[in-house]
């Protein structure tokens, strides 16, 4: 019986291993293509240089503070969270259908690591998410990138925001449609991403996200973390 458990759990280990590598392999093939269509789609308003160093800083130490150094996916940082800037766009790139969280995680962890940022600069990456983002439904019509954002929640220019403005989108990709700039929950949320700007406050693990001292996640989180670990080795400081 022992043995006939084993070997069914082998085959489903050797099965998952070549479904994943067929995973990478098509998503390698597919990257430029997606990429080109996702500008197609979406524009390319605005250039990695239409941040100033201050709002680069400002965006990667709230979205992804080790965005630069890590290989696409960072499972140790406090308060990155589960999803990188990388992992993000792997969502809107590679699940058409949409993104469900849980088993799909995996695919879009590897596919970061192994398609996403092996084959695109973080400079195409950043230009990608500047211009990509989902950043809210405003009269049933889906908000995307930051020019469109600044136009539909200020009405200027992007170019024209104050750090403030900026800051408020930035504020709201946790949840877009939650933390709209104007609304108690966003303003609350500002209050904490200022302290945590200041060094007044420091994230207390990987989820902690809002800077609320959370020290850990679900049972069901903490087993998915450890296993991508295992899958990725994602250490952001190699």
């Amino acid at each position: 019986m022992l043995l006939a458990t084993t070997a069914v759990a082998l085959f489903g280990l050797i099965a998952a291993t070549a479904w994943y590598d067929y995973a990478i392999r098509i998503a390698r093939q597919q990257t430029p293509q997606l990429v080109q269509t996702a500008f197609q789609r979406y524009g390319t308003a605005l250039q990695p240089t239409d941040l100033s160093p201050e709002r680069k800083a400002m965006l990667l130490a709230i979205e992804d503070p080790t965005f630069l150094q890590h290989h696409g996916v960072d499972l140790s940082t406090p308060g990155a969270g589960m999803t990188t800037i990388t992992q993000g766009l792997v969502k809107q790139l590679y699940f058409p259908q949409g993104f469900r969280p849980g088993i799909a995680k995996i695919r879009q962890t590897l596919i970061a690591q192994y398609a996403l940022d092996s084959l695109v600069s973080k400079d195409e990456q950043l230009r990608l998410f500047l211009n990509i983002s989902y950043l809210g439904e405003v009269d049933g019509k889906a908000v995307h990138g930051f020019a469109a954002a600044a136009r539909t929640y200020f009405g200027k220019e992007f170019a024209a925001l104050n750090d403030e403005e900026f800051l408020s989108l930035v504020a709201m990709l946790i949840g877009p449609n939650n933390l709209k700039p104007g609304t108690p929950a966003n303003v609350q949320r500002m209050q904490r991403i200022h302290a945590y700007l200041r060094g007044e406050t420091q994230p207390a693990s990987l989820l902690d996200v809002d800077y609320k001292g959370k020290q850990s996640g679900s049972l069901a989180e903490e087993i998915l973390m450890g296993f991508l670990r295992l899958l990725t080795d994602a250490n952001p400081h190699d």
